[in-house]
Parts: C-alpha cells; structure tokens; sequence
C-alpha cells in the first residue's frame, strides 16, 4: 500500500464518522412530519426550521469534503466500500443513545464487516482507472438513473405510510447519491485543472443535483415510516452503485487471482450481508407521524428498549 492509498483510506474514514453523526441526527429531524409534507419543497422547508436536522446537513457537508478529498486521490472502488464503516462508528452511539450494551449481534455483524473489508482491501488491492469518462459512456447509466428514479418517486407518491414507501424512496436515493459519488470524483478532477473548467463540468453541476435530491429523499425514505426497510436499503445501495460505476465505464480494477477471486467474491458478498444487518439492528425507535404511535426495531423490543429512544440510524446519509 503506498502512502497516497493510506492517505485516502483514512480521509474515506473521517468522512464516515461524520456520515454516521449526519444521519442521527437527520432521522431524528425527519420525526413527525406529516405524509403529506414529506416531498419536494415544503418538506425541505420544514426541515430547515429544526436545528438538529440543520446541524445533520452541517456534518454531512463536512463528510462530503472529505469523501471529496478521498475519491481525489482513490478509486471510486477504494473509498465507496470504506464508507460503509460509518455503521461500526454509529454502534457507539446507538448504545449511548438507548442507554444499552451493544448486543451479541451486533458485535458479530460489526466483526464480520471489518474482516470483510479488510480482505477487499488487502487481497483486492482497488486500483484507479480514468477520471473522465467520455459522455457516451455515460447515456445508457444516466437513462437507467432517470427511468428508476421517476418510476420510484412516482410510485411512492401513491403510497401509503409504509415499508413500501420507505422502500422505494431509499432506492431512489441509494442511486443517486451512487452516481453523486462518480460525478464528485469526476468534478474534482476538473476543478483540479482549473477552476474555469471545473464550473465548465455537467459532472460537477450533475453532483449538485444528484446529492441534493438523493438527500432529500432520504429524508423522505426515513420518514415514510420504516427506518428498518429505508436505512439499510439506501446504505447498499450507494457504493455499490458506484463501485459498478468503477469497474465499468470508469475502468477501475481489482487485482485478483485464483483463490483470491473467490476470497474478494465472498468478501463483497459478506460486506453487503453485514452492512444491510447492521442497518436493521441500528435503526432507531420509529415515529409514526401518520398514527402517533412508537413503533421499535425487533433487537429493541427483545432487549426492552425504552420506547422513546431514539438511536442513530447507523447509515451514511450522505452523497457517499
């Protein structure tokens, strides 16, 4: 591992700890807004007036600086998977907040993930590729990011209060702030040329709109009413988004062979199975605002967890 992999690693992780804080508090900002209020501008607007959700936003901008800074100097396949780590750092938080121990389950899955990163990492060895796909390359991507996010937003629109609304709000979210996480890379690439060429990028102004809207249906997705579908949903779904945006027209690689294939394989394979896990166990004690009950995970309510607490969402909820 040469210093500027080491350096990116650790700006990958500063940016967790902040994406995991962001997200506490930007699901305990979403608590108790009405269905009716819960896209577009007014939604937006309600937010903006609760001080914890604007000090969310204020950490998750910190978090984006340095994923920004990583994914300069990084692979899209080095830094997206790294991101996930913000589930081991809400961990902590989820205890304190509930006033617990961290459950025998959560150690396990918490285990898991850091072996499977680990293992990426190590046996992977994420290399870059280009940072300036060609506008050719990007057609097919960008129509399939427009077909499911209209049919998702639209769909949702239809929806009741509901797991399934939750759901379809965290896949389109998990796919723009995927995408987000490309053009970022890509931007600051050209604001490294200049900053005339960086203002003159459809990638960067591209970021803009994909990190704005993929955050504010992430709100939307929490508040929907089932944290445990929408927060571990979005969570896979960005970096590996991203991380197939890597491979293919970004043209990153993986250095594998033989047994290694197989041992990257499972690790991936691990990683997602731990981070969707980990995404269930820490999201919090749910608000309804469409009954006014409180609803809990299923861990809480085997461990008789105070029905008012609020943990943290253990995502990233960022343009990661």
């Amino acid at each position: 591992m040469n210093n500027v992999t080491a350096v990116a690693i650790v700006l990958a992780l500063i940016a967790s700890v902040l994406f995991a804080v962001a997200a506490v508090l930007q699901q305990k900002g979403t608590e108790g807004i009405a269905d009716d209020d819960s896209l577009g501008l007014g939604f937006f607007a309600t937010l903006v007036k609760r001080k914890v959700w604007v000090a969310g936003i204020t950490a998750d901008i910190a978090g984006f600086i340095f994923q920004a800074a990583a994914l300069a100097i990084g692979s899209l396949l080095l830094v997206q998977p790294l991101l996930v780590s913000s589930l081991l750092f809400a961990l902590p938080l989820a205890a304190y907040g509930q006033r617990r121990r961290l459950r025998a389950s959560e150690w396990f899955w918490a285990a898991v993930l850091i072996a499977a990163l680990i293992i990426f990492l190590v046996l992977g060895e994420p290399s870059e590729g280009i940072t300036q796909p060609t506008l050719k390359s990007w057609i097919f991507p960008l129509a399939f990011l427009v077909m499911v996010t209209l049919v998702c937003v639209r769909g949702s629109s239809r929806m009741p209060h509901g797991s399934a609304r939750s759901l379809v709000l965290a896949i389109a979210a998990g796919m723009l702030l995927g995408f987000s996480a490309a053009f970022t890379k890509t931007g600051i690439d050209a604001f490294g040329k200049s900053l005339l060429d960086g203002l003159a990028s459809w990638e960067f102004w591209a970021m803009a709109v994909t990190a704005t809207l993929g955050t504010l249906w992430q709100q939307s997705s929490y508040q929907a009413g089932d944290v445990q579908t929408s927060l571990p949903t979005v969570t896979v779904m960005k970096p590996m988004v991203a991380m197939a945006l890597g491979l293919t027209i970004y043209q990153e690689h993986l250095r594998v062979e033989k047994a290694g294939d197989v041992a990257v394989i499972l690790a991936l394979i691990a990683m997602w199975l731990a981070t969707f896990a980990l995404g269930r166990l820490g999201a919090p004690a749910q608000f309804s605002a469409a009954t006014g009950d409180t609803t809990h995970t299923l861990a809480d309510t085997a461990t008789d967890a105070s029905p008012g607490s609020d943990g943290p969402t253990g995502a990233p909820s960022s343009s990661s």
